[in-house]
Protein backbone atom coordinates (compact mmCIF):
# COMPACT_ATOMS: atom_id res chain seq x y z
CA UNK A 1 0.00 0.00 0.00
CA UNK A 2 3.40 2.20 0.31
CA UNK A 3 2.99 4.97 -2.10
CA UNK A 4 -0.59 4.82 -3.04
CA UNK A 5 -1.69 8.48 -1.77
CA UNK A 6 1.50 10.17 -3.64
CA UNK A 7 1.38 12.18 -6.71
CA UNK A 8 2.10 10.01 -10.08
CA UNK A 9 2.24 11.18 -13.92
CA UNK A 10 0.76 8.18 -15.89
CA UNK A 11 2.90 9.69 -18.94
CA UNK A 12 5.84 7.67 -19.51
CA UNK A 13 9.29 9.71 -19.01
CA UNK A 14 12.84 9.03 -19.20
CA UNK A 15 14.43 8.53 -15.58
CA UNK A 16 17.75 10.48 -15.87
CA UNK A 17 15.73 13.12 -17.86
CA UNK A 18 16.67 17.17 -16.70
CA UNK A 19 13.70 16.81 -14.71
CA UNK A 20 13.74 13.95 -13.03
CA UNK A 21 17.07 14.72 -12.21
CA UNK A 22 16.22 17.86 -10.43
CA UNK A 23 14.00 15.62 -8.35
CA UNK A 24 17.04 13.55 -7.32
CA UNK A 25 19.42 15.77 -5.16
CA UNK A 26 22.42 13.48 -5.11
CA UNK A 27 21.97 13.98 -9.14
CA UNK A 28 20.77 17.71 -9.73
CA UNK A 29 24.21 18.73 -8.63
CA UNK A 30 26.43 18.70 -12.03
CA UNK A 31 29.63 15.81 -11.40
CA UNK A 32 33.11 17.21 -12.09
CA UNK A 33 34.65 15.24 -14.69
CA UNK A 34 37.96 13.70 -13.37
CA UNK A 35 40.17 13.12 -15.94
CA UNK A 36 42.31 9.39 -15.17
CA UNK A 37 46.20 9.45 -15.27
CA UNK A 38 47.65 6.69 -16.47
CA UNK A 39 49.29 4.92 -13.56
CA UNK A 40 53.20 5.34 -13.32
CA UNK A 41 55.39 3.30 -14.73
CA UNK A 42 56.81 1.05 -11.99
CA UNK A 43 60.99 0.70 -12.79
CA UNK A 44 61.63 -3.05 -12.70
CA UNK A 45 65.04 -4.29 -11.10
CA UNK A 46 66.82 -6.63 -13.18
CA UNK A 47 66.72 -10.32 -11.83
CA UNK A 48 70.10 -11.02 -9.97
CA UNK A 49 71.58 -13.64 -11.71
CA UNK A 50 71.88 -16.98 -10.86
CA UNK A 51 75.07 -18.90 -9.78
CA UNK A 52 74.96 -20.89 -12.90
CA UNK A 53 74.85 -17.84 -14.73
CA UNK A 54 77.66 -15.50 -12.93
CA UNK A 55 81.38 -16.08 -14.94
CA UNK A 56 83.54 -16.39 -12.64
CA UNK A 57 87.58 -15.46 -12.76
CA UNK A 58 90.07 -18.41 -11.91
CA UNK A 59 93.49 -18.39 -11.21
CA UNK A 60 95.91 -18.69 -14.09
CA UNK A 61 98.28 -20.70 -12.59
CA UNK A 62 98.16 -24.40 -11.59
CA UNK A 63 99.47 -23.00 -7.79
CA UNK A 64 96.78 -19.74 -7.67
CA UNK A 65 94.03 -21.86 -8.35
CA UNK A 66 95.10 -24.91 -6.06
CA UNK A 67 95.07 -22.04 -3.05
CA UNK A 68 91.96 -20.53 -4.43
CA UNK A 69 90.27 -23.73 -4.44
CA UNK A 70 91.23 -24.61 -0.61
CA UNK A 71 89.23 -21.29 0.22
CA UNK A 72 85.39 -22.33 0.83
CA UNK A 73 84.96 -18.14 0.27
CA UNK A 74 85.06 -19.17 -3.43
CA UNK A 75 83.45 -22.10 -3.69
CA UNK A 76 79.76 -22.31 -4.57
CA UNK A 77 79.62 -25.63 -2.68
CA UNK A 78 81.56 -24.04 0.25
CA UNK A 79 77.61 -23.49 1.89
CA UNK A 80 77.75 -27.86 2.19
CA UNK A 81 80.72 -28.07 3.95
CA UNK A 82 84.29 -26.33 4.69
CA UNK A 83 85.99 -30.27 4.70
CA UNK A 84 87.68 -29.58 1.40
CA UNK A 85 89.04 -32.56 -0.79
CA UNK A 86 91.79 -31.45 -2.97
CA UNK A 87 93.14 -33.09 -6.75
CA UNK A 88 96.29 -34.54 -6.25
CA UNK A 89 98.80 -35.98 -9.11
CA UNK A 90 101.65 -34.76 -11.46
CA UNK A 91 101.03 -32.05 -14.23
CA UNK A 92 100.52 -33.16 -17.69
CA UNK A 93 99.78 -36.81 -16.44
CA UNK A 94 99.09 -39.73 -18.30
CA UNK A 95 95.73 -40.19 -17.36
CA UNK A 96 93.41 -37.60 -15.52
CA UNK A 97 90.41 -39.48 -13.45
CA UNK A 98 87.88 -37.31 -12.61
CA UNK A 99 84.79 -38.16 -10.00
CA UNK A 100 81.62 -35.88 -9.26
CA UNK A 101 82.18 -36.13 -5.89
CA UNK A 102 84.31 -36.79 -3.09
CA UNK A 103 83.72 -39.41 -0.77
CA UNK A 104 83.33 -39.98 2.87
CA UNK A 105 85.85 -42.48 4.64
CA UNK A 106 85.23 -44.88 7.88
CA UNK A 107 85.93 -41.35 9.96
CA UNK A 108 83.66 -39.50 8.16
CA UNK A 109 86.13 -37.64 6.21
CA UNK A 110 86.03 -36.52 2.60
CA UNK A 111 88.63 -38.27 0.36
CA UNK A 112 88.94 -38.51 -3.59
CA UNK A 113 88.37 -42.33 -2.69
CA UNK A 114 88.14 -44.57 0.09
CA UNK A 115 90.71 -46.73 0.78
CA UNK A 116 88.61 -50.05 -0.61
CA UNK A 117 87.27 -47.64 -3.87
CA UNK A 118 91.16 -46.32 -4.44
CA UNK A 119 92.68 -50.41 -4.58
CA UNK A 120 90.31 -51.09 -7.34
CA UNK A 121 91.14 -47.99 -9.33
CA UNK A 122 94.52 -48.46 -8.91
CA UNK A 123 93.83 -51.83 -10.43
CA UNK A 124 92.12 -50.89 -13.52
CA UNK A 125 94.51 -48.08 -14.35
CA UNK A 126 97.08 -50.60 -14.41
CA UNK A 127 95.41 -53.09 -16.84
CA UNK A 128 96.06 -50.19 -19.42
CA UNK A 129 99.75 -49.78 -18.07
CA UNK A 130 98.89 -46.52 -16.10
CA UNK A 131 101.09 -46.26 -12.94
CA UNK A 132 100.09 -44.22 -9.68
CA UNK A 133 102.96 -41.54 -10.27
CA UNK A 134 101.18 -41.50 -14.15
CA UNK A 135 97.76 -40.81 -13.04
CA UNK A 136 96.09 -36.99 -11.69
CA UNK A 137 92.89 -37.52 -9.30
CA UNK A 138 90.08 -34.62 -9.02
CA UNK A 139 86.99 -34.32 -8.18
CA UNK A 140 84.12 -31.72 -10.13
CA UNK A 141 83.20 -30.48 -6.24
CA UNK A 142 85.74 -30.39 -3.31
CA UNK A 143 82.89 -31.29 -0.88
CA UNK A 144 79.87 -33.69 -0.44
CA UNK A 145 76.55 -32.18 -0.31
CA UNK A 146 74.36 -34.56 2.44
CA UNK A 147 72.16 -35.33 -0.22
CA UNK A 148 74.73 -36.84 -2.32
CA UNK A 149 73.44 -34.33 -5.46
CA UNK A 150 74.33 -31.60 -7.01
CA UNK A 151 71.78 -28.82 -8.68
CA UNK A 152 71.26 -28.94 -12.36
CA UNK A 153 71.44 -25.32 -12.18
CA UNK A 154 75.21 -25.32 -10.99
CA UNK A 155 76.28 -27.97 -13.85
CA UNK A 156 77.46 -25.29 -15.77
CA UNK A 157 79.56 -23.47 -13.21
CA UNK A 158 81.33 -26.89 -11.99
CA UNK A 159 81.73 -27.82 -15.59
CA UNK A 160 83.23 -24.30 -16.35
CA UNK A 161 85.49 -24.32 -13.16
CA UNK A 162 86.55 -28.29 -14.48
CA UNK A 163 87.46 -27.25 -17.82
CA UNK A 164 89.85 -24.53 -16.56
CA UNK A 165 91.34 -26.73 -14.11
CA UNK A 166 91.81 -29.92 -17.09
CA UNK A 167 93.45 -26.89 -18.97
CA UNK A 168 96.12 -26.57 -16.30
CA UNK A 169 96.85 -29.70 -15.74
CA UNK A 170 97.00 -30.94 -19.39
CA UNK A 171 96.54 -34.33 -18.83
CA UNK A 172 96.98 -36.17 -22.30
CA UNK A 173 93.57 -38.40 -21.55
CA UNK A 174 90.60 -38.23 -19.13
CA UNK A 175 88.52 -40.75 -17.38
CA UNK A 176 85.01 -39.53 -16.02
CA UNK A 177 83.65 -41.78 -13.56
CA UNK A 178 79.85 -42.37 -12.65
CA UNK A 179 76.47 -41.13 -13.79
CA UNK A 180 76.54 -37.97 -12.66
CA UNK A 181 79.73 -36.89 -14.24
CA UNK A 182 78.60 -38.10 -17.28
CA UNK A 183 75.57 -36.23 -17.39
CA UNK A 184 77.46 -32.78 -16.12
CA UNK A 185 80.19 -32.78 -19.40
CA UNK A 186 77.90 -34.33 -22.10
CA UNK A 187 74.31 -34.33 -21.22
CA UNK A 188 74.20 -38.25 -21.44
CA UNK A 189 73.80 -40.97 -18.61
CA UNK A 190 76.47 -43.07 -18.06
CA UNK A 191 74.89 -45.88 -19.60
CA UNK A 192 74.82 -43.62 -23.08
CA UNK A 193 77.67 -42.09 -22.52
CA UNK A 194 80.06 -44.88 -22.24
CA UNK A 195 79.68 -46.51 -25.52
CA UNK A 196 81.88 -44.54 -27.83
CA UNK A 197 85.39 -42.47 -26.67
CA UNK A 198 83.87 -38.93 -26.18
CA UNK A 199 86.30 -35.24 -26.53
CA UNK A 200 86.25 -32.78 -23.80
CA UNK A 201 86.58 -29.58 -25.14
CA UNK A 202 88.33 -26.88 -22.48
CA UNK A 203 88.83 -23.58 -24.12
CA UNK A 204 91.77 -23.69 -27.18
CA UNK A 205 92.20 -27.40 -26.60
CA UNK A 206 90.61 -30.74 -26.65
CA UNK A 207 91.18 -34.38 -24.50
CA UNK A 208 90.06 -37.94 -25.45
CA UNK A 209 88.30 -39.37 -22.10
CA UNK A 210 85.69 -42.22 -21.64
CA UNK A 211 83.00 -42.74 -19.08
CA UNK A 212 82.79 -45.75 -17.14
CA UNK A 213 81.48 -47.06 -13.74
CA UNK A 214 82.92 -45.65 -10.66
CA UNK A 215 85.01 -48.23 -8.30
CA UNK A 216 82.18 -48.11 -5.61
CA UNK A 217 79.54 -49.94 -8.48
CA UNK A 218 82.17 -51.96 -10.08
CA UNK A 219 82.45 -53.21 -6.19
CA UNK A 220 78.93 -53.39 -5.54
CA UNK A 221 78.15 -55.21 -8.66
CA UNK A 222 81.06 -56.96 -10.09
CA UNK A 223 79.54 -58.21 -13.02
CA UNK A 224 79.90 -54.99 -14.61
CA UNK A 225 83.82 -55.31 -14.08
CA UNK A 226 84.70 -56.78 -17.99
CA UNK A 227 81.64 -53.77 -19.02
CA UNK A 228 84.28 -51.86 -17.40
CA UNK A 229 87.61 -53.46 -18.86
CA UNK A 230 85.58 -51.98 -22.34
CA UNK A 231 85.85 -49.09 -21.67
CA UNK A 232 88.95 -48.66 -20.30
CA UNK A 233 90.17 -50.15 -23.76
CA UNK A 234 89.20 -47.51 -25.23
CA UNK A 235 92.15 -45.56 -24.28
CA UNK A 236 95.62 -45.52 -25.79
CA UNK A 237 97.29 -47.89 -23.68
CA UNK A 238 100.11 -46.00 -21.74
CA UNK A 239 103.69 -47.30 -23.16
CA UNK A 240 106.86 -47.21 -20.96
CA UNK A 241 105.17 -48.17 -17.73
Amino acid sequence: MAGVDQHYNEQPSTLLSEKAIEHIPSLSKAVPIVETQPPPAIETQPKPLSPAMVEEIYPQSYRGFLEWLANPVNLVEGKWSRDICLPTGPMSPEIMVISALPERNDSGEHQLFNDLNQKLLSKMLAAIGCKSTQTYLASIAVTKPVDGTIEKDLWPQFKARMNHHIQLVEPKQIILLGDLAAKMFFGQDLLTARQKKQNINHFSSKTDAIVTFHPRILIERPQFKAEAWKDLQMLTRISGS
